[in-house]
């Protein structure tokens, strides 16, 4: 198993370096920290003005020696993760691109990374890389937000009966089960609008939703027999985002919340796109975004 872990040497760093390698303990995996150093000079200037080479040769000096710096950083930052497998990669350029394209690169398993607070104009204006990693993804993600999490005690995983989210609940099992966490499904039921009859449409949404319940009683005793406290939660709600963000709002000794995304080929499905995005920007916990997409 290999783990991305974008750095930016900023607060949070060590936080998010603390996450990566209890994770990486519980499943023998390699860590990859990942930094990128922005260009010395990257705006475009009309052919007209004149760069001296001297200013370039400059520019480059400086550029050499920011990275070199990074990189000593780095080496501290894999230092830290011992016993962990752990390694660096600095590179010069856009630090969402160059993330999207280092976890194709390297196919690592999964992202950990974190989000900044920021003010409403710089969201508007910019967003946040971490935002922006997260919809082009392809691999899982999670976003560390909110609060600092070493060892996830409660996990909530929106639940929608889709293959994703099956394979999201799953996912998150392989990772954190070790750690023996309380794993809640969250499941929201949303109105349905049958053409027919109220009394037939009241009897088909009844055994629909008894139906629910019988299987996801199922898949938590499934589970729980590997030792691992499951709980469900079934609301109904038209707004499934909104749902899950009161749910988290209402819940503050909830850790880490799961949903899944079909990333960029899913963004008409409840759940595995525009809602998984939606539901990122709204709660202020640490969320874990499943993907198992192709970059188109």
């Amino acid at each position: 198993m290999k783990i991305l872990v974008p750095v930016d040497f900023s607060e949070i760093t060590n936080s998010v370096i603390r996450l990566a390698k209890r994770i990486a303990e519980a499943n023998d995996a390699e860590v990859i920290l990942f930094h990128t150093v922005s260009p010395a000079f990257y705006i475009p200037y009309p052919e007209s003005i004149s760069v001296e080479i001297v200013d370039l040769k400059l520019l480059e000096d400086i550029e050499r020696k920011t990275k070199r710096e990074a990189e000593e950083k780095m080496e501290g930052l894999v230092e830290a993760l011992k016993p962990v497998k752990g390694r660096y990669i600095v590179e010069v350029g856009d630090a969402r691109e160059s993330i999207l394209e280092a976890e194709e690169r390297e196919d690592v398993d999964l992202v950990i990374m974190a989000s900044h607070s920021k003010g409403l104009v710089e969201k508007v204006l910019i967003g946040s890389t971490a935002e922006k990693v997260a919809r082009h993804s392809i691999k899982p993600i999670l976003i560390l937000k909110g609060k600092e999490i070493e060892t996830p005690e409660n996990i909530v995983v929106a639940y929608d009966f889709s293959e994703t989210s099956e394979k999201a609940l799953y996912f998150t099992i392989d990772i954190f089960g070790a750690f023996k966490p309380h794993v809640t499904l969250l499941h929201i039921e949303e109105d349905i609008d049958l053409p027919i009859v109220e009394e037939v449409k009241e009897s088909v949404l009844k055994k629909y939703s008894e139906e629910k319940k019988k299987y996801l009683g199922d898949l938590a005793q499934k589970i729980a027999s590997q030792g691992i406290e499951v709980s469900l939660v079934i609301r109904k709600d038209k707004d499934p985002a909104e749902s899950i963000v009161r749910y988290v709002k209402e819940n503050e000794r909830m850790d880490l919340l799961v949903i899944g995304s079909k990333g960029l080929s899913g963004l008409k499905r409840i759940i595995l796109g525009s809602t998984s995005s939606d539901v990122f920007r709204k709660v202020e916990k640490p969320v874990l975004i499943y993907k198992e997409g192709k970059r188109k």
